[in-house]
């Protein structure tokens, strides 16, 4: 089992709970380390270190790890992006309201606009360089996809490996 000691950085002393932090506007978000808590007239002050690199770590997590966006994951990737609601409805081709319903839950975003918010973070400078490197990824293999010139009504063979399906290629006759 991991404990809470292997996610700190080296030189930094783990704290003792994770500090809950909604101010970035999603409630899911918790800090081991990179904060620190200081006290000032009985009122706790936080201080977050390498504030637009959490923001970046938060936003790549969000298109790489969250199959569909939330409300407010997609108001967090379209503030990071430093967009108007107008802004980024005229980007994704549709209505300002659109945008607004959104983020306040009143619709779901469909999939093409789903997959256009997370390309558009992923191209926007809050991403970078991190944002190009999957994208490079993506592309090449979409490309390599797009070379393979393979008889669609081959077979695909699996097999089992410990807990895991993996397809393997068939041995030659």
């Amino acid at each position: 089992m991991t404990s809470r000691k292997h996610f700190f950085t080296k030189g930094e002393a783990p704290e003792s709970e994770p500090l809950h932090y909604p101010q970035c506007g999603l409630d899911n978000v918790f800090l081991l380390n990179g904060f620190d808590r200081e006290t000032v007239d009985g009122e706790e002050h936080i201080t977050i270190h390498g504030l637009d690199g959490l923001w970046k770590a938060i936003g790549l997590h969000i298109i790489l790890r969250q199959k569909t966006l939330a409300p407010q994951e997609a108001r967090f990737l379209r503030r990071q992006m430093d967009l108007t609601q107008a802004e980024l409805a005229r980007m994704l081709r549709v209505a300002d309201q659109t945008v607004a319903r959104w983020e306040k839950g009143d619709t779901a975003l469909n999939g093409t606009a789903d997959f256009a918010l997370r390309t558009a973070f992923l191209l926007s400078p809050t991403s970078q360089p991190e944002g190009k490197k999957i994208l490079d990824e993506l592309l090449q293999h979409i490309q390599e996809l797009t070379d393979t010139d393979e008889d669609p009504s081959a077979r695909a063979v699996f097999a089992r490996k410990g807990r895991q399906w993996k397809q393997v290629r068939p041995r030659a006759a």
